[in-house]
């Protein structure tokens, strides 16, 4: 029997040793100006609206992938004139104060896999905050531990603008 429970214990140390939670880096730089209002660039897909949301209930005002979609048509500008200085002061003067980009890639299973974002201020075309996201694994693709181990798109949004709003908050 106490064969058996070292087994045990052995074998769910392996499969712990295989585990990884969700990991994220950021990089942040000096915000000069208060960020009150942040625009989603279109393409970022479900993940842009859903750190959105979350960035909203932070207390921020948020302009949706639609209506910056609009906004640029109306402003005559496309996404790589956004990056440059009369396409952000056209933004600015719009009361925008930065931009967030988002790029998401899904997994296997259609949660998230791995994203980066970037906040990039409409007054000085600094970025503000980057952040990478890779979701967690467990075991074998596809296995129950992995399924437990990776977050789904609620919960990955969470931990990405909790990071957004660590970075802009320590600077």
């Amino acid at each position: 029997m106490k064969n058996v429970i070292k087994l045990v214990i052995i074998a769910t140390f392996i499969g712990l040793a295989g585990c990884a939670g969700s990991q994220i880096s950021t990089v942040s730089a000096q915000v000069s100006h208060p960020v009150g209002t942040i625009a989603l660039m279109p393409g970022g897909g479900l993940f842009a609206d859903a750190i959105g949301v979350e960035i909203a209930a932070r207390g921020f005002q948020v302009i949706d992938t639609s209506t910056t979609s609009n906004l640029m048509v109306r402003l005559n500008l496309n996404e790589i004139e956004i990056t440059k200085p009369q396409g952000r002061s056209k933004l600015k003067s719009e009361g925008i104060d930065a931009i967030l980009f988002v790029r998401a890639a899904s997994g296997y299973d259609g949660r998230p896999q791995s994203s980066s974002t970037r906040l990039t201020s409409t007054h000085t075309g600094q970025i503000l905050s980057g952040i990478v996201w890779q979701n967690g694994r467990g075991g074998a693709v596809g296995s129950p531990a992995d399924g437990i181990m990776r977050k789904g798109l609620a919960q990955a949004a969470t931990e990405v603008a909790d990071a957004l709003m660590q970075s802009i908050r320590t600077n």
